[in-house]
């Protein structure tokens, strides 16, 4: 996919390009600074044009308002919403804090083999972060907590990232009836009947924890026993 903004390009008179944070489907992240205060930060773009359905928009949108009415240190902060015109095409910006850190899922790709001690800790901050977005009223449910959503910092401190909106255009994510539902193999049974309560965000963190122990997805380990059974996984759409 043609990216949409190349480096050292400036967005909307204010944020100027650094490089690609990530690509996938219809989406692409940035980091840019902000050239109003010198802050680096990470801007999510969704493309009309190159978007195929109405329901990538609809979840966009839908990020961007969740994220705006929330406040925890450990969820990365709303900056900015905005919409650009052109003449064949418009253009979606979700503007955010920039985490500085590596994801679970990065940190597993290098090798890095996290202690009981270091796995517990994670688990305690996720967990207090799914103690104030259930918390809320209604209750914010993430729907898609996995290994590539969590970042921890250097100094162990972790951030929940990424709240359900591009998520749909990526690999490995499915839709039930329309509705994003999150990441096979890290779904719980009722997400896979399209519906979600806040324990499906315990199951899966309990499943992204068991892949930093063990370093094979849900589905590497399941895979195995589920075809000696004759189950057939489902297969990814999107």
């Amino acid at each position: 996919m043609k990216l949409l903004h190349q480096q050292a390009e400036i967005i909307a008179n204010r944020y100027q390009i650094v490089n690609t944070l990530g690509q996938g489907g219809m989406g692409t992240t940035y980091a840019a600074i902000d050239l109003n205060s010198s802050r680096r930060v990470a801007i999510k773009v969704v493309s009309l044009r190159q978007s195929n359905e109405w329901k990538i928009l609809e979840l966009f949108a839908r990020e961007a308002q969740v994220l705006a009415s929330l406040n925890h240190p450990y969820i990365p902060n709303y900056l900015d919403y905005f919409e650009l015109d052109s003449e064949d095409d418009r253009r979606f910006y979700l503007v955010q804090e920039l985490v500085k850190g590596k994801s679970l899922a990065e940190l597993v790709e290098q090798r890095w083999r996290a202690t009981e001690v270091e796995v517990k800790d994670i688990a305690r901050q996720v967990l207090n972060i799914l103690i104030y977005l259930h918390s809320l009223a209604p209750p914010v449910i993430h729907r898609d907590i996995k290994p590539q959503n969590i970042i921890r910092q250097p100094d162990g401190k972790v951030y929940l990232v990424d709240f359900g909106a591009v998520q749909a255009v990526y690999r490995n994510t499915i839709s039930i009836g329309g509705t994003f539902v999150g990441t096979l193999g890290y779904m719980s049974p009722e997400q896979l009947r399209g519906k979600v309560v806040p324990a499906s965000d315990l199951y899966s963190l309990g499943c992204s924890l068991l892949f930093l122990l063990t370093h094979r997805t849900p589905l590497q380990q399941l895979t195995p026993a589920l075809t000696r059974r004759g189950v057939r996984m489902p297969n990814p759409v999107g």
